[in-house]
């Protein structure tokens, strides 16, 4: 910063400052005992405004200059909406991190908290070879079609279909979300649903995100029902948090990549892996696992990120 000249009045100064901004130079004013100096910010930029200076101590009663301060005004409005989108922006790890997961992200606590509760309440105790693997009496009522203990496995009723839920039990369309068979499946989502689902309903609040893991779990879910019923294969005998995981990878993904100013993050190491175990899966070499889920997830969580995008392009057109 560079002091290139003095005025003799506060209005005066203000006005050249004025000036200087509407031209792109940003400088400040300071007070002296007998006069103001007049300072410039860029060095690059010293030369132009002491030329512009010159010009205004021979006329700094130009018409044109009062004219710059309305504009000047305007500047400093958006300058200053940029600054408060800037700090909206902003997280304080510190505070974050003083503050229980409850009270900042209370919707994926709640989603943690059922999912555990849900493994721990159906897996038979005497067994612990398999999570999850009591279906009755909780797990019934969670699938997105009825399933029952015959003996050695699960049984349901292919011709019901879904019935159950154009009956009114349409908390099937979410709730399979909750059933985990595995404990590497169950400690893998929940990481992963910690991490992007406190980033997501952090910074677009607990309503939005609820809203948005909704929308994932119903569109995931009833994918992978019509695909199991397509192949033939197990019909609603499939769960997890797998599909809303992969709809929250794509939306910040998204996000990160259109529209940085959103504050999401997404390294290309994450992306990587990510895409990497999703290809992984489906080559069948991780066992049983719902790949549809997964890809209807990234899928829609996709959508949503690109969806304001696309919106505001079109705006300006």
């Amino acid at each position: 910063m560079r002091q290139i000249g003095t005025l003799p009045t506060e209005q005066e100064a203000q006005r050249f400052e004025d000036h200087l901004l509407t031209l792109g130079v940003k400088a400040m004013i300071e007070a002296n005992p007998d006069d103001w100096s007049v300072w410039v910010f860029d060095e690059d930029e010293v030369q132009k405004a002491k030329q512009e200076l010159a010009g205004f101590r021979e006329n700094p009663n130009d018409p044109r200059y009062d004219q710059r301060r309305k504009a000047a005004t305007g500047l400093r409005r958006e300058a200053a909406k940029q600054v408060e989108t800037a700090r909206k922006n902003v997280v304080d790890v510190r505070k974050r991190w003083q503050r229980p997961l409850a009270s900042q992200c209370p919707v994926t606590f709640a989603l943690i908290a059922v999912s555990v509760i849900v493994t721990v309440t159906s897996t038979d105790w005497d067994n612990l070879s398999r999570l999850g693997d009591k279906t009755e009496p909780l797990l019934t009522h969670l699938y997105i079609a009825p399933m029952f203990d015959r003996g050695a496995g699960a049984f349901w009723e292919p011709q019901q279909g879904l019935q159950a839920i154009l009956h009114g039990e349409l908390w099937r369309l979410v709730t399979p979300i909750f059933i985990h068979l595995h404990i590497f499946h169950i400690l893998f989502n929940m990481l992963w649903l910690r991490e992007l689902g406190s980033v997501t309903e952090s910074r677009r609040g607990s309503l939005r995100f609820g809203l948005m893991v909704l929308a994932i779990a119903v569109s995931s879910n009833l994918g992978q029902y019509l695909m199991n019923r397509i192949l033939n294969e197990g019909g609603p005998n499939f769960g997890g948090m797998s599909g809303v995981v992969y709809g929250l990878f794509g939306y910040i993904w998204i996000k990160s990549r259109f529209e940085p100013a959103s504050g999401f993050l997404m390294p290309p190491n994450i992306v990587f892996w990510m895409i990497g175990w999703f290809v992984l899966c489906l080559t069948g070499n991780m066992g049983p696992v719902a790949n549809t889920a997964h890809g209807v997830g990234l899928a829609v969580g996709m959508v949503l990120g690109y969806v304001p995008t696309l919106w505001r392009n079109l705006q300006r057109e």
